[in-house]
């Protein structure tokens, strides 16, 4: 098969795709990624061949404003309303809105934009017969339906996209009357221009890899999912020489996620957690960069802070890890098989905009967008903990930290999660299956 595999050029996203890439491209598969530009180093990295479609811009609020992209506080209420959201369906949709909904925009203005018509040129010329495309990067329905190519769409964590086509379609079905979801309407400018209608089949996919862990995080129901193991890739690095030996004592691992480094100046959760953890007899290793420790206090004596260092690589040296509740964080800890502590302030999520111009900023929550659903996860299932910097003393979070590290039935039930794991098919394991979906979805050559 011709795989063309696209997403959002960030590595937080890609980092999902690449092992689907690289094992249809080890199966014998021609495979390449094409994807708006700015991404290329890191795809050439993980040894894929990139295709160029254009010149890269920073994904920043002011390219955000300028093409008229900020979500508005008014509509998302609006639609809310409309919507009769209640529970846990205000989280979901304030995650889509603000930021699944967010992210999708910035590659679907009203006006066209050049790399993503080249990127739609080069799929019709190269004639793919798959194309697989991240979730938050909905162009790719466009681009597969363009190119009359099967549609694969890949969840890089909670399926927020599709809730909320489950949620307008059903409110629809009820007889209530429904305004249009607002990614049908982002898009269709982009479909009008390549002769696409906007249907299921773009909004979805003909089917969507699914990694997700549990149905409760996943959130949508009714759609047609090929499972798979999420296997967690964090690119290369050269290892640091205390990595090689083994721990003196029991070693925890510290992340508070990749966008924070680019996006947060100072993570509020450091403080509390530096004073939780200082004095107790166990190494914690922090990933931070200087832009997550801006007004931080002073390092405790058993941390040890490191720019970066692959998480795949670290925390097999750990038994426990304290994170923000990221996707990718979890999956990574999951895949290690051990408990996790995971920081969930249970606020609501809201970003609000200030400014013009140049001067435009942001204030966001500091709450990982899917920290309420893993947090939730690891309670459920005993294979871990919530702690909140708002509600919780420092004493409180060592107290649930030393649970963890103390408590051996945290480990057994972060090990049956690993087992649960492994039980589901491989990116490798799931190619026969996408031969035959391609061969059934594709357009007649």
């Amino acid at each position: 098969m011709r795989v063309l595999v696209t997403g959002f050029p960030h590595v937080t996203h890609l980092n999902h795709l690449i092992p689907h890439a690289q094992a249809l491209q080890a199966e014998g598969h021609e495979v390449v990624v094409a994807c708006p530009p700015g991404a290329e180093e890191q795809i050439v990295a993980a040894g894929l061949p990139a295709i160029k479609t254009g010149e890269p811009e920073p994904h920043s609020l002011q390219n955000w404003a300028k093409y008229g992209l900020l979500p508005s506080p008014e509509e998302m209420e609006e639609l809310a309303a409309k919507l009769d959201l209640s529970g846990d369906e205000r989280d979901n949709w304030d995650a889509y809105y603000q930021f699944f909904l967010f992210s999708a925009r910035y590659y679907l203005p009203p006006e066209p934009r050049e790399d993503i018509d080249n990127l739609i040129a080069f799929a019709k010329q190269w004639q793919p017969d798959l194309v697989l495309w991240e979730s938050w990067f909905p162009c790719g329905g466009v681009v597969a339906k363009a190119a009359g190519a099967a549609s694969g769409r890949v969840l890089n964590g909670p399926d927020y996209g599709g809730w909320a086509i489950e949620k307008f379609a059903e409110r629809r079905a009820e007889g209530h009357e429904t305004p249009e979801n607002p990614l049908a309407i982002s898009l269709r400018a982009l479909a009008d221009r390549h002769g696409v209608e906007v249907d299921d089949t773009v909004l979805l996919g003909h089917f969507t890899i699914d990694a997700i862990p549990a149905p409760s995080m996943r959130l949508s129901r009714n759609i047609s999912t090929v499972p798979v193991r999420w296997v967690p890739f964090n690119g290369g690095a050269v290892l640091p020489e205390w990595l090689h030996e083994r721990p003196q004592r029991p070693r925890v691992a510290l992340t508070v996620g990749v966008s924070t480094r680019a996006y947060h100046e100072g993570v509020d959760l450091i403080p509390k957690i530096f004073e939780a953890i200082e004095g107790l007899d166990i190494e914690v290793v922090g990933t931070f960069n200087d832009n997550q420790l801006v007004g931080a206090p002073p390092v405790p004596e058993n941390l040890r802070v490191v720019d970066y260092v692959p998480l795949t690589s670290l925390l097999p040296t750990c038994v426990a890890a304290i994170h923000h509740g990221g996707s990718g964080s979890f999956v990574a800890t999951l895949a290690a098989g051990i408990p996790h502590v995971i920081a969930d302030t249970e606020e609501p999520q809201r970003m609000v905009f200030s400014g013009e111009g140049e001067s435009i900023s942001v204030t966001v929550t500091e709450r990982s967008v899917d920290a309420w659903l893993t947090a939730r996860l690891v309670k459920e299932t005993g294979a871990g903990v919530q702690i909140n910097r708002i509600t919780q003393s420092a004493a409180e979070i060592r107290a649930a930290l030393l649970a963890v590290l103390n408590d051996p039935s945290y480990a057994e039930a972060a090990k049956a999660m690993h087992d649960a794991w492994l039980a589901r098919p491989t990116p490798a394991g799931i190619i026969p299956e996408l031969e035959k979906l391609t061969e059934f979805h594709r357009a007649a050559r």
